[in-house]
């Protein structure tokens, strides 16, 4: 891609994402852990950047996938999932099999509403690393123990109207975080919502733990309003979402409709297409 393209898509990208979510770019500089001054640069000396932090800004304010998406029940089921825990400040979670589509349905609610702020968990992050993510996504510049890293996040989503923090892989979070996690819930209970989606191990190990009275986990489990599960592929989804990728075959189709997860469906077509061309 030539350079100038990727000034354009960069400052494209830019303007969409803070436009859709009524964001300052200040905001979206910290997100993006560059100054201010370089985001301003991006409009107005688009030539004081390099072509890799052009390429930065891009990859971090892209969809996460061109594929197209047909409007599924389980895509349909998180966008309305987030949407209630947000306006009534609910703890929910979204329990789904690997390819489920969680991520791809969080996503968009992330990037199509504002006061969202959406973080993966990692299974390296420690309780440090994890709440620094997360103050990075509110686009807040604080360090100091794991104590007043929740307060700060308390703190700053109590002055925000209605936000919502969506911690995806959140089966991937240690015992001490979901501790933490406890705490700032009830720090923030009457003003914001919190969806936490993860594969079904997250929902059993939660469970197991509560069972056994490990602790702090029975308080925390109590908090979750509700665990919402999502579901396989339907014949008729997998149909329509192939035809709007470019597959018409109707023997390809029915030989697709046996797949068990949209992940699956997405690499079937990728490969049919991609032979295709």
């Amino acid at each position: 891609m030539e350079r100038e393209q990727l000034v354009t898509m960069a400052q494209t990208l830019v303007q969409e994402f803070t436009t859709k979510k009524n964001q300052k770019q200040s905001t979206l500089a910290r997100q993006l852990e560059i100054s201010q001054s370089r985001l301003t640069q991006l409009f107005n000396n688009p030539e004081m950047l390099s072509e890799e932090l052009l390429l930065k800004i891009i990859n971090r304010l892209k969809e996460k996938t061109d594929f197209k998406i047909v409007g599924t029940a389980n895509f349909t089921a998180v966008q309305s999932i987030c949407k209630e825990a947000q306006q009534k400040h609910k703890l929910v979670a979204i329990i789904g099999y690997p390819g489920a589509g969680k991520t791809v349905g969080l996503d968009s609610y992330y990037r199509n509403s504002g006061n969202t702020y959406y973080m993966e968990a990692k299974n390296t992050m420690n309780r440090k690393q994890f709440f620094a993510k997360v103050l990075i996504e509110l686009g807040v510049n604080f360090q100091g123990t794991v104590y007043d890293m929740v307060n700060a996040i308390a703190n700053e989503l109590n002055t925000r109207e209605s936000p919502l923090l969506i911690i995806d892989e959140a089966g991937k979070i240690n015992h001490n975080v979901l501790l933490d996690l406890h705490d700032l819930r009830n720090a923030t209970i009457g003003n914001a919502g919190i969806v936490m989606a993860g594969c079904e191990y997250f929902h059993d190990n939660m469970r197991i733990a509560a069972q056994k009275q490990k602790q702090g986990i029975p308080e925390f489990y109590s908090r979750v309003q509700n665990w919402n599960e999502l579901n396989p592929p339907t014949r008729k989804e997998i149909a329509a979402i192939c035809q709007s990728n470019g597959v018409s075959d109707a023997e390809v189709i029915k030989e697709m409709q046996r797949i068990k997860n949209f992940r699956e469906l997405y690499n079937s077509i990728t490969n049919e297409t991609t032979t295709d061309n």
